[in-house]
């Protein structure tokens, strides 16, 4: 690895931990406001009728993976 983007790597680290020590946020009001958003995102389609069930379980996978949630690799297709 080069020697000055690891350093880079290290200082950042450090700098983000020192700021979430003096500063911590309020991760279960983060938390819940992510997943609330991807439930209504997915309760949108699941209540889609004009989807067949394939397109709804693909676009499911989808909001999840926006939201950074790894599906596996069944879906790797």
């Amino acid at each position: 690895m080069d020697i000055k983007l690891e350093l880079l790597q290290n200082h950042i680290y450090d700098y983000m931990r020192n700021l979430f020590e003096t500063h911590a946020p309020d991760t279960s009001k983060l938390a819940d406001t992510a997943a609330t958003m991807a439930l209504s995102e997915i309760k949108m389609v699941i209540g889609n009728d004009e989807l067949s069930d394939f397109d709804v379980v693909e676009k499911i996978v989808c909001i999840l993976e926006d939201y950074n949630i790894d599906c596996g690799g069944r879906h790797d297709f």
